[in-house]
């Protein structure tokens, strides 16, 4: 702040002055000036102590000698800014070298960190080229780690790497993979890889890791081939006991007493238990080396579901569970092993059952989604955690769903499950939440019926010497009266839903077939088809057809027609065995 006795220069005027207004020496300028323009003065006296003549500025004086302390101020400032600028600008290159040194250090440590890796490294940029690559790498892909990185693409191009993960998975969702190669010095190399993208989903390129699993691969061999040895080794010992035991409570011995009895009934159980561990140590061993027998053929879901439904109910009735099948319209045949796809549904349904509290529920229910036939096991058991859900089809992985005795299995079910379905180029999985139950699915592809019924036909025509004989092939078609009612649709799929399930009880070669191939329309394919076995047929299907048209449609307008063909004394075609059977066409029913 500027006083008024810092614009007298030297004494100032000291004559006798006629002014009004007198301020003392540190008023300051601003207030001097403010009170000489309420006064209307052209000039002002300052009074300063011990002095009795009064200094006198004039308005021009003041204003001119403010001038000239603003300029010097004004100076002054830019002095400082300078100064400061020079100062700060120090600053900053001093710590903008520090920050550079730094990232540069933890930059050589990052290198360092990954030439010093074991397994290998590589990192390859937006259109796939390699931008770097650990030595680990180049070794274990059979180069030297002074190898150029030209000479390490034209090893992973002849893998096909490249190719393989710029055409895997959605284009709009992170990419990740893994698989196995043998290296030219006969290694097994597992590599992985996955895109690294930015906070703004930029994708950067793509880092891949190589690990050497040589070893991995062959203890895990040598242990299948432990278990799947060992296994057959118990099996036959397990087969006689089993027997003998079966033997000795069928009194083939004699007559046991109720207490050996007992015991015997303990030890039937616990081989059966211990059979079905074995089967499952095999099964898995077999399915790891990639050698598991599959005996495909056109199949429905409806009758196997149906099967192990029967099978499992003593299981359910003990454990007062409510076991059902809920199929509601037409389900797609597909082309896969019965005996396996049965296996799987026994294990979910056991499953089910198992970790479902008494007076709950368990159903099996099966439609057609898509180009698949899908399946689902539901349960309203307790469930399971979504971080488990994961794991649960890994190999002895095992969670504890509800305590008490029986609720632990071999953890090997939902494995072996999970490799029939990938087999058959199905797809498994769960939904579950904790405390509301779990729906365990699988999906199997579709199958068109007609062409399958027609490689079925030619299969069985081209048969020679002992294994060829007749077969039959059967048409049951409905003729309705509005065939658009959605409640005729529902009862005509009820019935052949029903005879669907049901075939297995009169269908009983290896070769037998029941499709669906249309809404109101199932095939049978009849084996070593005598006019006896044609005959027994027909009036199972007869049966069953009449009864449940008079249980679930009265006298609804339905009318059930039945066309039979036989091979080869109808047609030496096989090709023509359909038109044949839709030709005698005639009503089932009298």
């Amino acid at each position: 702040m500027v006083k008024i006795a810092d614009l007298i220069c030297g004494d100032g005027s000291r004559q006798a002055h006629e002014c009004g207004l007198v301020v003392g020496p540190d008023t300051p300028v601003s207030e001097a000036l403010r009170r000489m323009e309420e006064l209307g003065c052209d000039s002002i006296a300052v009074r300063r102590a011990g002095d009795d003549n009064d200094a006198v500025i004039s308005r021009d004086e003041v204003l001119h000698s403010l001038l000239v302390e603003l300029e010097k101020a004004q100076v002054q400032l830019s002095m400082l800014q300078r100064q400061i600028e020079g100062s700060i600008s120090e600053q900053i290159d001093n710590m903008q070298e520090g920050v550079k040194s730094l990232v540069e250090w933890e930059k050589d440590k990052l290198a360092v960190a990954i030439d010093n890796m074991s397994e290998g490294l590589i990192i390859l940029g937006r259109t796939g080229e390699i931008e770097r690559a650990n030595p680990a790498a180049k070794t274990l892909l059979g180069l030297t780690p002074k190898d150029s990185l030209e000479a390490l693409a034209t090893v992973i191009d002849g893998l096909g790497f490249r190719e393989l993960i710029g055409n895997e998975g959605d284009p709009d969702e992170k990419k990740q993979g893994e698989f196995k190669v043998r290296s030219a010095s006969g290694k097994i190399l597992q590599m992985r890889w996955n895109e690294m993208i930015d906070d703004w989903d930029n994708c950067l390129g793509t880092v891949v890791m190589i690990r050497d699993v040589t070893d991995e691969d062959l203890a895990e061999k040598a242990k299948t081939e432990f278990i799947a040895s060992i296994s057959h080794e118990l099996r036959t010992p397990l087969t006689s006991i089993q027997n003998s035991v079966s033997n000795i409570l069928a009194d083939v011995t004699g007559r046991i007493p109720n207490k050996t009895r007992e015991y015997l009934h303990g030890m039937k159980s616990d081989c059966h238990r211990f059979a079905g561990l074995i089967n499952n140590l095999l099964d898995m061993a077999i399915l790891e080396a990639g050698s598991m027998p599959i005996n495909r053929r056109v199949m429905n879901i409806v009758s196997v579901a149906t099967g192990v439904i029967r099978q499992s109910a003593d299981l359910a009735r003990t454990r007062n569970i409510d076991l059902t099948c809920e199929i509601s319209g037409h389900v797609s045949p597909v082309y896969a092993d019965p005996q396996r796809i049965g296996q799987v549904l026994s294990h979910l349904i056991t499953n089910a059952i198992k970790f479902t509290e008494p007076r709950g529920r368990v159903v099996v229910r099966s439609c057609d989604s898509g180009d698949d036939v899908v399946t689902m096991v539901e349960d309203t058991g307790v469930g399971i955690e979504p971080e488990l859900q994961k794991q649960i089809f890994s190999k002895f992985f095992q969670i504890s769903r509800r305590a008490g005795a029986g609720s632990m299995g071999s953890g090997l079910g939902l494995a072996i499950s999970n490799g029939i379905i990938a087999v058959h180029g199905g797809a498994i999985w769960v939904e579950s939440r904790k405390g509301e139950g779990s729906r365990f699915y699988f999906s199997l592809p579709k199958t068109d019926p007609f062409v399958m019924l027609y490689r079925h036909l030619s299969d069985l025509a081209s048969r020679t010497g002992k294994e060829a004989n007749d077969f039959a092939l059967m048409i049951l078609g409905f003729d309705v009266a509005g065939e658009q009612d959605s409640s005729v649709k529902t009862q005509v799929g009820s019935i052949i839903n029903g005879l669907l399930a049901e075939s297995d009880d009169f269908l009983v070669n290896a070769k037998d077939l029941a499709i669906q191939t249309e809404d109101f329309e199932v095939v049978f394919v009849v084996e070593k088809a005598c006019a006896k076995q044609i005959e027994m047929v027909r009036r199972k299907i007869q049966k069953i057809v009449g009864n449940r048209l008079r249980k679930n449609c009265g006298n609804g307008p339905i009318l059930p027609m039945l066309g039979i063909g036989v091979y080869p004394t109808d047609a030496i075609d096989a090709r023509d065995m359909e038109d044949v059977a839709r030709r005698k066409v005639s009503r089932l029913l009298d």
